[in-house]
């Protein structure tokens, strides 16, 4: 014997019935319980509660109960344009204005921006660092969403990729076009210059974007009073390839930088033929599939 249970019990008045009067309790003899009882008593709460407090499991919510949870729908949103900024500064200094300039910009046309730092001191290097960088970007992307957009030495690079094929279409502000007639940097860095830049000759006839190939469309924004990169060497260029469109604006090498509005413009034309091609494309590669 364990425990003791006492009972309330109502007082009776004499002859057996309850007295009105009477409000209190009295104690009656106690009502005694067995260990084996009490034991199975505590038991039986404790499983009570413990049921009450266990969470339930993925198997036991609304699913369980004949309800149906809709799986998130996938997103089928064609990724956006890509585009590949790269800065100018003859291949051998960064331009430090270059990308707080475009990547806005670039952001507003619709452009999701990368900004390519490359080899300085090495024209070749360099090159080889922007076809890596389009190449990464064709694959997480596809390769119809990649563009590039290239300032000075960096619209060489551009043009080239263009030429390439590397990217769907590009700009290029200013882009020595023809690296054995581009005289500029010899009375700037000295007539060892090319050769600073790992430039023989045959490089600079292979390098050159006006003496290759020119594969996807390329915009040039010329300055018609630059003297870094003469204006007819742009003119040369897109006389050459139907695939080049010569935008001549006023200002010199550096128009762009008192002019800010040109890049945005010149963004807005590379955001146009982005959506040209997306609209050309379908049909074109559902011809393909049947």
């Amino acid at each position: 014997m364990i425990g003791s249970v006492h009972v309330l019990r109502r007082p009776r008045a004499k002859g057996g019935e309850t007295s009105g009067r009477q409000i209190g309790y009295q104690l009656s003899k106690p009502l005694r319980l067995k260990s084996k009882d009490v034991l199975l008593a505590l038991l039986a709460a404790l499983v009570a509660l413990a049921a009450l407090s266990i969470p339930a499991s993925a198997g036991e919510g609304p699913a369980a109960q004949g309800e149906t949870t809709q799986p998130a729908a996938p997103n089928t949103a064609p990724p956006r344009p890509q585009l590949l900024l790269i800065h100018g500064g003859s291949f051998m200094v960064d331009t430090a204005w270059f990308e707080p300039a475009t990547r806005p910009r670039a952001i507003t046309a619709g452009f999701e921006p990368h900004y390519l730092s490359y080899p300085l001191g090495d024209m070749p290097a360099a090159l080889a660092a922007a076809r890596a960088a389009a190449e990464e970007l064709d694959e997480r992307y596809g390769a119809e969403n990649v563009y590039a957009y290239g300032c000075s030495a960096g619209g060489t690079l551009a043009a080239l990729l263009s030429g390439e094929g590397l990217v769907q279409a590009a700009v290029a502000k200013a882009p020595p076009s023809d690296l054995v007639g581009w005289k500029w940097p010899l009375t700037k860095y000295g007539l060892d210059y090319f050769e600073a830049v790992q430039l023989d000759l045959a490089e600079r006839y292979s390098l050159s974007p006006v003496r290759r190939p020119q594969e996807r469309p390329l915009l040039i924004m010329q300055g018609r009073n630059d003297h870094v990169v003469p204006p007819a060497m742009s003119e040369a260029y897109a006389a050459k390839f139907k695939q080049v469109h010569l935008w001549l604006v006023p200002g010199g090498h550096t128009t762009e930088r008192e002019h800010p509005y040109l890049i945005s413009r010149a963004m807005d034309w590379l955001a146009r033929v982005a959506a040209v091609q997306k609209t050309e494309r379908r049909p074109f590669e559902a011809a393909i599939r049947s």
